[in-house]
């Protein structure tokens, strides 16, 4: 708040400026020039005097100071806490550091004083036809390491130094960084034994051409200092740098933009036509607002869409100044990158650019993914300047444009999720979702430890027990094999968090534990090879197209309808009892349909999706009550097809509510109609939706293990049920109408509120689980109240459809 306390005294010079000597009317005329022209002088004075006050507060440019505050205040969630931490590592190894300056370089500029910023071009080489190999040539697109000899490498370091601690000082509070970037500051612009002149008078230069002058393209060199700015204007509210330097540094930085406006150099930059306009464009903007020369703002702004943007970017999207270059793709996205920075910027100046860019971008994200189809030339770095392209999108479409809900799918579809990255702190928004997908990821990190390490145990290796389904009353952790119906939840779970992250560390563990499942593709006996093939392998190859997976997944579908009796119209559950159960289907096999539908999509064969429909239309013909419930159990007489009797297994009572089995019910319904688009699924699935919505939960929201249990409301939760049916609903939303999209999301939203409220697990324990107070076979007394797999793979996925919506408030 220092710069608030000159107002009370200036409004004091005000009050007796313009009434103070009017307060008599009986002046003399000559009187009243006199104190006229006092008047006016006063006022060129205070005009003045506020001219060199410092800005007021909250004047970032290309940052947001409400969204810095906001992850101050959550720096320490999942989410941010790793990107924190590693910002504090960087100020941290930054503190023992001397400054840099222009007097380290090793060379002298053809001046004669170190103080002129020197650089080299960094694609020209020694021409190797001549002794010396003077002048020397270009080689498009590869760097030259002799560019280490002189200022340009520092002054990126040293750009990137005043950021990281002015960053680190404004979330942290520790003053230290900021004294230690203050000191930056002074020593590269300030002092006057070590600071740069204000030029780039030798900046990009050609050894042995035009005298080692420098080339208009060393205009460049200084755009690090348009993000040091914004770091600066942090140090300013912090107080680490005084009044005294904030006026120097003003003064330098508007000597800077005299020299960019008048220089040979700078008026050769700004007619280029090509990224180095936009780019020059950018600093005279940054360099403008941050000493006061609103004028000079004003003329980048107005002629920027008719002279940058309309000349830039054709019709189609395409940039063909950037299109001849050996990084093509780079460099059209790095133009961009400079065109959303001029875009902040013009923003938090109360003005706009045109949207053309957004044609930019368009065209670009055409390739995202799709590396082998850009017709242009991309030698290297690739990689980087798609995710680069990435981060443009996020901030075109959070910051600039809010309608593009678009650029932030191809953002979250795309992005390589680094949360060392401080992208994360400056520009990412981070919703609940986001900070329950980070918790996630360090439980799951927890959890392959501690799998590997049982797997390892001779009791398990000897039984091939390789995955997580939950922990034992001894507090054990219980590990099954492939032909547990639970086998494939944990590799889906992996999966999960690589289809979030696209992080290559999921990936590889995703196909550690995804592979060892593969034997359940023959496994005759039991109708959960769907839920075990299609959420391991069916997942490995949504996300990643490898033929191998599809073909298990094939193969497992083959497996699954020989259960599938025609005369019944549905594929068989168990193999057990058969004392009491002919032919007995539950309500959980409709969850094995997806993979039948897959199927088909995959290899045109339409067995598998007329075994899916008939087993379908067979449940909703004999499952569900008038209400919407469902049976556990039907039991069917395989020679006539007709029904024996409808009982429960799993819950309470032939008649009750078993809540796990409504959502395997709702969840079904919900799939198959997303395959085939049939009206009768999806009304059976609203009419589960809406028995669903008509329960009475309990407080904390989440249901019981049976919703007709006679020891409610001293009976336990099921986590599991909760996670499935709130990923449900997220699903069915898609496909319902408007009026009741925000019903049914909201009571997913709701469900998962409450899990997190109450049912997550506490960070580091409980092996890595992710929820707790789940429920498998109450009747049985097995598994209660204890985490499962499959809680937990439902419960990442309805975060995901969460995520994927682009919704801010959850």
């Amino acid at each position: 708040m220092k710069q608030i306390r000159h107002f009370p005294f200036v409004y004091g010079l005000m009050t007796y400026g313009f009434y103070g000597l009017y307060g008599r009317a009986e002046l003399a005329s000559a009187e009243v020039r006199i104190i006229r022209k006092i008047r006016r002088r006063f006022i060129l004075f205070l005009f003045a005097f506020l001219l060199f006050l410092p800005f007021p507060v909250g004047a970032q440019r290309l940052w947001s100071r409400a969204h810095l505050d906001s992850v101050r205040q959550w720096r320490d969630t999942p989410f941010y806490r790793e990107s924190y931490a590693h910002l504090l590592q960087q100020a941290d190894s930054l503190l023992a550091l001397p400054p840099l300056s222009v007097m380290q370089k090793q060379v002298v500029p053809p001046s004669g004083t170190k103080h002129d910023y020197m650089s080299m071009a960094r694609y020209f080489w020694p021409d190797p036809t001549k002794p010396d190999g003077r002048p020397y040539v270009n080689r498009d697109g590869v760097t030259n390491p002799e560019i280490s000899r002189y200022d340009r490498e520092a002054l990126g370091q040293m750009a990137d130094r005043v950021t990281t601690l002015a960053l680190a000082d404004y979330l942290s509070g520790d003053h230290r960084y900021g004294q230690k970037a203050a000191e930056q500051v002074r020593t590269w612009f300030l002092d006057v034994g070590t600071r740069m002149n204000p030029n780039l008078n030798y900046a990009q230069h050609v050894p042995g051409l035009n005298g080692d002058r420098g080339r208009s393209y060393g205009v460049l060199d200084t755009y690090s200092l348009v993000e040091m700015l914004d770091g600066v204007q942090l140090l300013e509210q912090t107080g680490a740098l005084t009044r005294r330097d904030v006026k120097g540094l003003r003064a330098w930085f508007s000597s800077l933009l005299d020299w960019m406006l008048a220089s040979p150099q700078g008026r050769e930059e700004a007619q280029a036509a090509n990224n180095h306009a936009i780019a020059y464009d950018a600093q005279v903007m940054a360099f403008a607002l941050y000493s006061g020369r609103q004028q000079q703002v004003a003329d980048v702004l107005d002629r920027f869409d008719a002279e940058r943007l309309e000349k830039q970017i054709a019709d189609d999207g395409s940039q063909p100044a950037e299109l001849w270059r050996t990084l093509s793709f780079g460099y059209s996205e790095y133009n961009l990158s400079h065109i959303i920075d001029i875009a902040l910027m013009a923003r938090s100046a109360g003005r706009d650019i045109g949207r053309r860019y957004e044609r930019g971008l368009d065209f670009l994200s055409r390739y995202l993914g799709r590396r082998s189809e850009w017709p242009h030339q991309q030698i290297s770095q690739w990689d980087e300047k798609e995710q680069a392209l990435c981060q443009d999108l996020y901030k075109a479409g959070t910051w600039l444009d809010a309608t593009r809900t678009d650029y932030v799918r191809l953002f979250n579809e795309h992005r390589r999720l680094d949360r060392r990255d401080r992208f994360y702190l400056l520009y990412y928004k981070t919703t609940e979702a986001d900070q329950l997908l980070a918790r996630a990821d360090r439980q799951l990190r927890l959890a392959l430890r501690l799998v590997k390490q049982a797997a390892a145990d001779p009791k398990n290796a000897a039984h091939r027990r390789f995955a997580p389904r939950t922990i034992a009353r001894d507090g054990q952790l219980v590990l099954v094999d492939a032909n547990d119906w639970c086998a494939g939840f944990f590799a889906g779970e992996l999966w999960q968090l690589y289809a979030y992250t696209h992080d290559d560390y999921w990936l590889w563990e995703a196909i550690s534990q995804t592979w060892p499942v593969e034997p359940n593709k023959w496994h005759t006996s039991s109708h959960d090879v769907g839920f075990v093939t299609n959420n391991s392998f069916g997942k490995a190859y949504a996300l990643t197209a490898e033929r191998s997976y599809r073909d298990v997944v094939i193969q497992a579908a083959k497996t699954l309808i020989r259960r599938f009796n025609p005369v019944v119209g549905c594929i068989r559950s168990w193999d057990f009892n058969r004392d009491r159960w002919h032919y007995p289907v539950i309500i959980d096999n409709m969850m094995n349909l997806e993979m039948l539908f897959e199927a088909t999509r995959l290899t045109g064969d339409s067995t598998y999706w007329h075994v899916a429909v008939s087993h379908a239309n067979t449940t909703l013909r004999n499952h569900f009550r008038p209400d919407g419930s469902s049976f556990h159990v039907v039991d069917y007489d395989p020679a006539t097809g007709l029904v024996r009797l409808r009982c429960t297994a799993q819950g309470h009572a032939d008649d009750s509510w078993w809540s796990r089995g409504q959502g395997w019910g709702l969840y079904g319904f919900t799939m198959c109609y997303r395959y085939t688009r049939d009206e009768r699924y999806l009304q059976q699935a609203r009419h589960i939706a809406d028995f669903i919505l008509s329960w009475q939960l309990p407080a904390d929201g989440v249901p019981y293990w049976d919703m007709r249990s006679p020891d409610i409301p001293n009976t336990e939760r099921d986590a599991s049920a909760a996670a499935v049916i709130a990923s449900a609903l997220l699903e069915l939303s898609g496909y319902v109408d408007s009026g009741l999209v925000a019903v049914y999301r909201t009571k997913a939203e709701e469900l998962l509120q409450a899990l997190a409220a109450t049912c997550l697990m506490p960070e580091g324990e409980g092996y890595g689980f992710l929820l707790q107070h789940s429920v498998g076979h109450h009747p049985a007394g097995s598994e209660i109240d204890v985490p499962l797999n499959y809680a937990d793979y439902y419960w990442l996925e309805a975060l995901l459809r969460i995520q994927n919506d682009n919704k801010d408030n959850f």
